[in-house]
């Protein structure tokens, strides 16, 4: 995602949002490049060095948000407007694969699925819980869903991909009348 993308995608789904994004645009997540080691004497002067040019970019892509009308600043405190849930629906929904086109209608509710994702994966499981209640489950619990089986084997492949099939379970529901 872009850097817009992520401020977005941020400021959505955290209170507190604006010390989280500068937390991770902050911290530098890949290696020191090669050129670094020629322009710098140490690695405290590169680090001072990408901070102030990522503070400057910070700044600059919040006001083009700002100046756009996706975010505004109340208090000091940085907030996502409707335009800008709007914007993140939309852009990140053709990124993120759907299932309900393989619903499959009437059919009995005979699996149970239950699930601990680490908060680590707050989006896939928020979008875990979306795409079952598409497919047609129903809510007991938080992580406890009943619905139609078999899943559609996409779904199945698509949740070892995002690495969250290690953490549901699937048990067949015997009982007619659970629910």
């Amino acid at each position: 995602m872009s850097l817009v993308e992520d401020l977005l995608v941020i400021l959505t789904s955290y209170s507190g949002g604006y010390k989280l994004m500068r937390q991770k645009i902050m911290m530098p997540t890949y290696p020191w490049p090669s050129y670094y080691k020629k322009i710098v004497k140490t690695q405290e002067e590169a680090i001072k060095e990408i901070k102030e040019i990522k503070e400057k970019t910070l700044r600059r892509t919040l006001y083009r948000l700002k100046k756009s009308g996706f975010i505004k600043n109340e208090n000091a405190v940085w907030k996502i407007t409707n335009k800008g849930k709007e914007y993140v629906k939309n852009k990140l929904s053709a990124k993120i694969p759907h299932f309900k086109h393989l619903k499959v209608e009437n059919k009995q509710k005979e699996i149970i699925v239950i699930f601990d994702i680490p908060e680590l994966y707050k989006k896939s499981r928020n979008w875990l819980r979306g795409e079952l209640r598409e497919l047609g489950f129903i809510q007991i619990q938080k992580s406890v869903w009943l619905g139609p089986s078999p899943l559609p084997k996409e779904f199945i492949e698509y949740l070892n991909e995002i690495n969250i099939l290690r953490y549901l379970r699937f048990f067949n529901a015997k009982e007619q009348e659970i629910i």
